[in-house]
């Protein structure tokens, strides 16, 4: 079944680890015909289940090579077009049940909803559009990486038609915020340009390029570790590194394990009660 995520391209956490194994009919016959455009929405109509669960460990490395390691859970669920997902930090001590709620909303003229419970406040923050270019909890990924770019605000071309990345045989596109959109796009994401690359046997990002406007600073994607788990394309591990200046001031490793999909989720997870109650 083709998962119905509507008109975005995205890292997006907490649903980038399931990827299909499932090729379009005739896909590799037609793939050099296919434009930028089509090649970033095959990615994003990838079939991903209609629910997962996940363990992380977040990895945060900073320039002298210091390292911190949070434990997560994560849980996802599919509503037709629309996805919930939600993470509860486990440890250590100082994050420990905190919560991050994610509404994903299909329809491109609604805002993703995303809400942030801080157990030390005992309050739940809502996360503004404005606010979606800042980093989420200390890492290199940002809240909009979470929530992904709607398509249709961004213009894709080719710059190259085949390119190998670790074994894989990838397109390389350029993305750029459309003229019309690109003070919003910019002002929500951070971002003044994404070249990402494609895989030709996944449609999934193995590499992606960030241009952040702040600072002029580079943000770099990596997805490794990609094994089949149950017939689906799995990338056990992601890795987004901030550069300047062509130095590493900050890197972020998400290790994910225990994947199970398309098992029964309660709808009452996703609701801002929940994240104060924790897992």
């Amino acid at each position: 079944m083709l998962a119905k995520k509507g008109q975005k391209w995205t890292i997006r956490i907490f649903t980038f680890v399931f990827l299909s194994a499932f090729m379009w009919p005739g896909v590799l016959l037609c793939a050099e015909e296919m434009t930028a455009l089509e090649v970033m929405q095959r990615a994003d109509d990838r079939d991903d289940g209609e629910t997962s669960t996940s363990e992380m460990t977040m990895i945060l490395i900073d320039k002298r090579n210091n390292q911190r390691v949070r434990k997560m859970k994560s849980l996802r669920k599919d509503y037709g077009k629309d996805l919930k997902s939600i993470s509860f930090f486990l440890s250590p001590a100082d994050v420990r049940n905190t919560a991050f709620l994610s509404y994903d909303w299909d329809d491109e003229n609604k805002e993703d909803d995303n809400w942030l419970y801080l157990p030390a406040l005992r309050k739940v923050k809502r996360i503004s559009s404005g606010n979606k270019k800042d980093s989420f909890m200390g890492s290199d990924f940002s809240y909009a990486d979470m929530n992904g770019f709607k398509l249709s605000e961004w213009e894709y071309k080719f710059r190259k038609k085949s390119e190998k990345v670790d074994g894989f045989d990838c397109w390389v596109i350029e993305g750029t915020p459309k003229k019309e959109k690109r003070k919003k796009v910019i002002n929500e994401t951070g971002y003044l340009k994404n070249i990402a690359w494609i895989s030709k046997e996944h449609f999934m990002t193995i590499r992606s390029k960030l241009y952040v406007k702040k600072g002029k600073k580079i943000k770099y994607f990596m997805a490794s570790e990609i094994v089949k788990i149950q017939g689906i394309w799995t990338a056990k591990k992601l890795t987004m590194k901030t550069t300047k200046k062509k130095r590493m001031e900050h890197m972020t490793v998400l290790l994910f394990d225990n994947l199970v999909y398309n098992k029964g989720v309660e709808d009452t997870v996703f609701t801002t009660q929940r994240m104060e109650q924790g897992i």
